[in-house]
């Protein structure tokens, strides 16, 4: 019809719909963490250990490294075991640096939201 715009290809998805790397990176994170008690020794046991760790560095260089190591044990651990995959780090080295900083981005605004007055 004359005064009508094309319709758009049906092949290409809008450019608003198409995921990011870093939405793509942590989708792959959370398929390949669906087990429970995987998810528990990476949240509540591998990364307080690797924090613990990088904290420690400065002052005990091999206390902090061991640290780290450990929570990369569990976390391996938790994969092989529960999840029965490899671990995203193995196909993806850049995913735990995303990660941290978008959990890292999380509680910032979230700490934030609740000091800041709207």
């Amino acid at each position: 019809m004359p005064g009508t715009l094309p319709s758009a290809d049906p092949l290409t998805p809008p450019a608003a719909s198409t995921p990011s790397r870093i939405d793509r990176l942590v989708a792959d994170y959370r398929r390949d963490h669906r087990n429970p008690v995987n998810h528990f020794l990476h949240v509540g046991v591998g990364w307080p250990l690797a924090a613990l760790g990088v904290i420690t560095f400065p002052f005990r260089p091999l206390w902090g490294v061991g640290l780290f190591a450990s929570a990369y044990a569990f976390m391996f651990f938790g994969h092989f075991v529960f999840e029965r995959n490899i671990p995203t780090i193995f196909k993806h080295p850049t995913t735990p640096f995303v990660i941290a900083g978008k959990v890292i981005g999380a509680i910032v605004g979230g700490v934030s939201r609740l000091l800041l007055p709207r």
